[in-house]
């Protein structure tokens, strides 16, 4: 376990819980890396669900394959969790320079298109924004074969709204877990 840097009486701790819930203490892995600000508009962070942190605003949930439920840690629990605590500060740190990278995409320079559009070479690839021509309050992205309408199940309805779209299609909380 690489987990020098931890200290021993918090992996105690949050073991102690694992063994209150009758859950494994070793064999998780995580399954998804949530985003607390890119799910919330509040300026509430999460609270983890085995040591009790209250700032916890990259969320990690751990999976194992003999528990119940999922566990919303946070990024050292979820190091504990997976015998691993390199592994889960590098899944961080990703997210982290994810999340600059989708505040900064917006204030990038889109460049308006012959259809009234705007377009933006992204990772050697455009995407596009356009407005729906049957609706001014909707809009529409457009990326390496698909479009959408709605994002997180709502539909797009400012520029501001369409380049944060824009931006998970074409940079996908996914792709950490493929490098």
């Amino acid at each position: 376990m690489k987990n020098k840097e931890v200290n021993s009486a918090y992996i105690a701790r949050c073991q102690r819980q694992l063994k209150k819930w009758n859950a494994p203490l070793d064999g998780w892995y995580c399954d998804d890396v949530i985003d607390i600000e890119d799910e919330n508009s509040s300026d509430d962070l999460y609270t983890c669900e085995l040591c009790g942190c209250t700032r916890v605003r990259f969320i990690h949930v751990m999976h194992h394959d003999e528990y119940f439920e999922d566990i919303k840690v946070g990024c050292i629990c979820a190091g504990i969790m997976e015998g691993d605590v390199l592994a889960s500060k590098e899944r961080e740190r990703l997210m982290k320079n994810r999340a600059k990278r989708r505040s900064n995409f917006p204030n990038r320079k889109w460049k308006e298109n012959r259809y009234g559009g705007f377009s933006l070479k992204y990772q050697d690839t455009w995407v596009n924004i356009q407005q729906s021509r049957f609706n001014q309050n909707h809009y529409g992205v457009s990326y390496n074969g698909k479009s959408i309408w709605k994002h997180k199940g709502r539909p797009i309805t400012s520029f501001l709204a369409a380049t944060y779209a824009a931006f998970d299609l074409v940079d996908p909380v996914e792709r950490i877990y493929e490098l």
